[in-house]
């Protein structure tokens, strides 16, 4: 049996712009976790249950180079 996907429309929190959407598989990544898209890293920062049962709006802030933790 397949396993469930998850579609996420990932969007920026500041100004509600669309990036794209995902599918991903359990285990799925928590507010505050890292994502690349692209070049660039972006933090989880708000996760709301979309119009269906597998999907989710999730918002996104983009992470500066120096607020990373090395």
């Amino acid at each position: 049996m397949a396993k469930p996907q998850f579609r996420w429309n990932i969007k920026l929190k500041k100004s509600n712009s669309y990036l794209g959407t995902v599918y991903l598989e359990e285990p799925l990544p928590e507010v505050e976790d890292v994502i690349m898209i692209g070049d660039k890293k972006y933090a989880l920062v708000e996760i709301q249950p979309g119009s269906t049962r597998d999907s989710h709006d999730v918002f996104v802030e983009e992470v500066k180079k120096d607020t990373l933790k090395k």
